[in-house]
This record gives C-alpha cells, sequence and structure tokens, in this order.
C-alpha cells in the first residue's frame, strides 16, 4: 500500500482535489490487485497441477501431450488453420521437450567435477 497524501494545515480545493483523485487511484490499484489475484489462482493451480503430473510421468509427458492434441485435432478438425496448427505443434512439440532435456542434462555435466 502506497503512502497517504500530505496534505498542509488548510488545504486548498485543489489539493484536496489531487487528494482525492490518487486515493481514488490507489483503491482501484487495489481492487484490480485483488481481481488479478482471484482470477489467476485457477491458473495457479492447473500449473501446479501440471508440474505434478511432470514429476510423476517425465518419460510419457510428450506421449501426453501428443495425445491431448491430437484428441483436439478430432473434436476441432473442420477447422484447416486450426488443423495445420496442431500438426505443427504435433511435430515441435517432442523436439523442442528433446532439446530442452538435452540442454538440461549438458548443463547439469558441467557442474560436476
Amino acid at each position: 500500500m502506497s503512502e497517504q497524501p500530505r496534505l498542509s494545515a488548510r488545504p486548498s480545493r485543489q489539493e484536496l482535489r489531487k487528494a482525492i483523485v490518487r486515493l481514488r487511484l490507489e483503491v482501484q490499484r487495489q481492487e484490480l490487485r485483488q481481481e488479478m489475484h482471484q482470477l489467476m489462482q485457477p491458473l495457479q493451480h492447473v500449473r501446479e497441477m501440471g508440474e505434478g503430473l511432470r514429476r510423476q510421468l517425465p518419460a510419457s509427458a510428450p506421449l501426453w501431450a501428443a495425445g491431448g492434441a491430437g484428441l483436439l485435432a478430432l473434436v476441432l478438425g473442420r477447422n484447416r488453420r486450426l488443423r495445420r496448427m496442431l500438426r505443427l505443434g504435433l511435430l515441435l512439440i517432442p523436439l523442442l521437450l528433446e532439446a530442452r532435456s538435452r540442454n538440461r542434462s549438458e548443463s547439469g555435466d558441467e557442474k560436476a567435477p
């Protein structure tokens, strides 16, 4: 929370208006922070679930991702542009995950004596 505006002993109307505007802005900022926190809670929950799933099934995670993308392609298969993007994703996800795991293993090998 930010500082409250400081007013002189006998503030002018302009100073009072400025102080009121600053207080309103601060209240709006706090409301936005609270709303964003409430909106982000489900997303955080999904992220935590995904991280837990990745820890439990590290080798088969690309298969789950490919299966989910394939299922999505079947459900939304009539849209050609979406189908092309899903195919590209199916091709790139395993390659990106493999490159990521290689980078992690190489950086871990460098740290070992």
